[in-house]
């Protein structure tokens, strides 16, 4: 079998059942990644979240799945709509790596990372079987999720890489 790298981008969503292909974020740091994986449809997808919300920005029309209350949703919809109801899940980043003041507030300065794991979360709202959180910290992280056997390999700054299992029913 061939293996085929598949980057997931900033603001992209994929879902594939492509038993060949390899998900992959090689720099994760404030952004989340949400990784599911389904046991019975072996279908597998991941999306790469940038912001916490949509509101009041005007990047939505041009790159809508930035932002974990548009792409959370959407990535669910897209494995609900192949059959893969509830997913086994992770999300991976959050670090406190960026602060910025957020455009909506104009005034309040904020960890994003933190911001991003806490929209996630509630964007996910039991919908998943949440399987692991590897979020925080002050440094980034490098993934790969199989699709031919739902495993996420999730790779620190130091080169410790710990293995998480999404294939379990």
């Amino acid at each position: 079998m061939t293996v085929k790298e598949r980057i997931v981008n900033l603001g992209e969503i994929v879902v594939t059942g492509d038993p060949e292909t390899v998900l992959a974020v090689p720099g994760i740091g404030s952004c989340v990644v949400v990784c599911v994986f389904h046991p019975r449809t072996r279908l597998a997808g991941m999306a790469h979240i940038v912001l916490p919300s949509s509101q009041g920005r005007s990047e939505v029309s041009t790159k809508p799945f930035w932002f974990a209350d548009i792409a959370v949703p959407h990535l669910l919809e897209s494995m609900k709509m192949k059959g893969a109801i509830r997913p086994n899940c992770a999300i991976v980043g959050g670090a406190k790596i960026l602060n910025f003041s957020l455009m909506a507030t104009k005034t309040s300065v904020a960890n994003i990372g933190e911001l991003n794991v806490k929209s996630v979360l509630e964007n996910l709202n039991g919908s998943v079987n949440l399987v692991a959180q590897i979020v925080g910290g002050n440094t980034g992280f490098s993934i790969r999720l199989q699709v031919a056997n739902g495993i996420l390999f999730v790779k620190d700054k130091e080169g410790q890489i710990r293995q998480i299992n999404l294939s379990l029913p």
